[in-house]
């Protein structure tokens, strides 16, 4: 398993990526999926890896829901 970096929790209003809101972008799914851990329980959840693109630049980042509905963030570990 790939050590992805938590980024953050949200509960889907709002979050940033390097500057830019995820949420108010379109996400472009890259067909695969990461195992992440649960920073607060260590639990393993099986999230997909998304990009967003706005003008030149492309964020690539892995995404899912918690078991508590809040969605977690984590950065790719190859990117």
């Amino acid at each position: 398993m790939k050590a992805h970096k938590f980024l953050g929790r949200s509960s889907g209003n709002r979050f940033c990526i390097a500057g830019i809101d995820v949420f108010a972008c379109k996400w472009q799914s890259l067909g695969r999926c990461e195992i992440v851990l649960d920073p607060n329980n260590k639990r393993p959840y099986s999230f997909s890896v998304y990009q967003v693109v706005t003008g030149s630049r492309t964020i690539k980042f892995v995404a899912g829901r918690f078991s508590d509905d809040q969605w977690g963030f984590y950065q790719l570990a190859d990117e």
